[in-house]
C-alpha cells in the first residue's frame, strides 16, 4: 500500500500531524487538509515533515460542502481526524453539536462522491462510548454509546456519537469501509501552539501554574503516537473491525502532576491537592467545565476494555508514565512555558 495517496483532515490539529506524520514514515503520499494552507505560520510543523511530492497541503473547511473535493479527488483512503474539540459553549446545540455533525457529514459525502475512496478510518472518542448511567464497575467495550449524554448535560458526548453515527448512515450500502478510532485522553509531544489548546491543555494548565491546587481527577489516557499508529493500521487491515477503544491505562492528575514535576523540576506545578466539593463549587463560573465532566472523571474513572485494539491492530501502548513525561518536557523544551 506504500505509495497510494491517503487524505488526512484537521492535519495541523494534535492527532492529526501524527498521523501525518505516521504515513509520512510508512511512504504514503499525504493530501493533509488544514483550514488555511497559505498560513505558514500555523503549517510549519507539517511542512517540516516532507516535501511538496510527499506531502501537499489543501485549504478546507468543516461547515464549507465542497471545500474537501479537490483534496479528495483519486484518493484511496481518508483519515477524518478533524474535530471540534469543546465541551461547553453558550450555545451548545450550534457551536459544539451542529458545526461536528456538519463537518462530519461534508467530509463523509465528498468522499462517497469521490468514487475512489475504499476506506474512511474517523477520530471519534471515548466520549461516544462512556456513559453516566453506569455501575462503576462496568467495563465499557466498543459495543457501548454514549446515549445518556444531552446537549445540556454533556454535549461534547453528543457531538460524538451523534458524528459518529451520521458517518455510520452515510457510507451504509456505498461501498466506503468505515473505522471509528475512540481514543481517551490524548498526550504526548506537542510540536506547535495550537496543540495545547488541545487534551494536553489539562496538563500544560497544571505545568503553568493555572490550577492552585490539584483536583482528584482521573482519565484515560493514550499516546498521540499510538492514536497515530492505531489510525494508520486500521486503514492498512485487510479486514478490520468497524470501531476500536484506544486507550492505554488510567491515570490521576495528582499523578501526572509528580512526573511532571519530577521531569521539568522548574514548572510552576501546585503540590497541594484540591478538595472535590470546591471543584463542583468552581464549575459554576469556570466555563470550562460541567457537571457530567466531574462526575466521569473526579475521583474516579470508568474501565475499558482494550482488548479488541491490540489482538486486531497490534497495538503495544506506551507507558502513560512514558507520555505524560515526554508531554511535559515538550512543553518545558519548547519554550511554552515561559
Amino acid at each position: 500500500m506504500s505509495g497510494e495517496t491517503v487524505v488526512v483532515t484537521g492535519a495541523a490539529g494534535y492527532v492529526g500531524t501524527y498521523v501525518v506524520k505516521e504515513l509520512l514514515s510508512r511512504g504514503y503520499r499525504v493530501r493533509a487538509t488544514v483550514r488555511e494552507a497559505g498560513d505558514r505560520k500555523k503549517t510549519a510543523h507539517l511542512r517540516a515533515m516532507a516535501n511538496e511530492e510527499q506531502l501537499e497541503l489543501h485549504s478546507a473547511d468543516l461547515e464549507v460542502a465542497g471545500s474537501f473535493e479537490q483534496a479528495m479527488a483519486g484518493a484511496r483512503y481518508v483519515i477524518h481526524s478533524a474535530s471540534v474539540v469543546q465541551l461547553t459553549a453558550k450555545d451548545p446545540q450550534r457551536e459544539i453539536v451542529d458545526v461536528a455533525v456538519t463537518g462530519t457529514r461534508n467530509v463523509i459525502q465528498t468522499a462517497i462522491a469521490a468514487g475512489s475512496v475504499k476506506r474512511i478510518v474517523m477520530t471519534s472518542s471515548i466520549s461516544a462510548v462512556v456513559s453516566n448511567d453506569r455501575d462503576q464497575r462496568y467495563i465499557f467495550s466498543e459495543g457501548d454509546w454514549n446515549d445518556a449524554a444531552t446537549v445540556k448535560s454533556d454535549p461534547y458526548g453528543v457531538s460524538k456519537v451523534e458524528s459518529e453515527r451520521t458517518a455510520r448512515r452515510l457510507v451504509d450500502g456505498k461501498g466506503v469501509e468505515f473505522v471509528a478510532i475512540c481514543p481517551g485522553l490524548v498526550l504526548g509531544p506537542v510540536l506547535c501552539d495550537a496543540h495545547l489548546r488541545t487534551s494536553p491543555a489539562v496538563l500544560y494548565e497544571v505545568m503553568s501554574g493555572k490550577f492552585p491546587a490539584i483536583p482528584n481527577f482521573f482519565f484515560q489516557v493514550v499516546d498521540v503516537r499510538d492514536v497515530a499508529i492505531a489510525h494508520v493500521a486500521a486503514m492498512e487491515r485487510e479486514k478490520p473491525s468497524s470501531r476500536y477503544v484506544c486507550t492505554a491505562s488510567a491515570m490521576g492528575l495528582r499523578q501526572m502532576a509528580e512526573i511532571a514535576r519530577r521531569t521539568c523540576p522548574r514548572a510552576k506545578i501546585s503540590r497541594w491537592p484540591m478538595p472535590s466539593p470546591a471543584m463542583y463549587a468552581l464549575a459554576a463560573f469556570d466555563k470550562r467545565l460541567s457537571f457530567s465532566f466531574l462526575e466521569r472523571n473526579l475521583d474516579s474513572v470508568p474501565t475499558f476494555d482494550n482488548s479488541r485494539i491490540k489482538k486486531e491492530l497490534g497495538l503495544n501502548f506506551r507507558p502513560v508514565e512514558v507520555s505524560v513525561g515526554d508531554t511535559a518536557r515538550s512543553m518545558e523544551e519548547g519554550g511554552f512555558l515561559a
